[in-house]
């Protein structure tokens, strides 16, 4: 199945027979980043143009911001790479998937450990296609215990999801990037410096 053909979150937990948990679990970690890239992502944030589509929307804002993050934590982001497991038979392409690369550096390799969505306000089909791609991930890496988060944004709005188990966990609290830019920073941090924690764990225990 595509990932595409799972409208909401309740399609993913009924197809893959998950628990399902509402709660506040994010946390923060403080990140400085440098004030000419924080300038040009706000300047694009309240762009003319910005929401008219989701092209638009990964190039102006989700990249920059995803992108300086992932650098600091040393965990490669991966934008529209195909993404396979024939094992939970879905497929797609993700539209950000963070993972650790190869030796030469021109793809992905396991473990997954995040991924993201940008939707044009569609916050209950992009959770269906995360939801989907994050079984897709668990699956892939073969240890249930460690998280895979996912994100689900329109570029102003970020939500935020986790996978651990048998259990996905939707965070309650929506945050605002245009009320708090440093906040949905630092939760971006605290995510990925953890994905890379897991990934870290992940590969220590496949090559041992």
């Amino acid at each position: 199945m595509k990932f595409t053909e799972f409208k909401k979150i309740g399609d993913v937990v009924e197809k893959f027979n998950l628990d399902y948990k509402q709660e506040e679990f994010i946390k923060g970690k403080d990140i400085i980043i440098k004030p000419d890239i924080k300038e040009m992502i706000l300047e694009n944030l309240n762009s003319i143009g910005f929401n008219s589509n989701e092209y638009v929307k990964c190039e102006a804002v989700l990249f920059p911001i995803l992108s300086t993050v992932s650098k600091v934590n040393n965990l490669p982001l991966w934008s529209h790479f195909y993404f396979e497991s024939k094992e939970a038979d879905l497929s797609g392409i993700p539209d950000y998937l963070f993972a650790l690369g190869n030796r030469v550096g021109d793809d992905f390799k396991k473990p997954i450990v995040c991924l993201g969505a940008a939707k044009k306000d569609d916050f209950i089909g992009g959770w269906g296609q995360v939801a989907a791609e994050m079984v897709a991930a668990q699956t892939e890496n073969k240890n249930p215990a460690i998280p895979i988060y996912g994100l689900v944004t329109n570029g102003y709005f970020w939500e935020f999801g986790k996978l651990e188990g048998n259990v996905f966990f939707y965070e309650k609290v929506q945050y605002s990037i245009s009320m708090n830019f440093d906040k949905v920073l630092n939760i971006l941090n605290w995510i990925f410096f953890e994905s890379k924690k897991n990934a870290d764990k992940l590969e220590e225990l496949e090559n041992k």
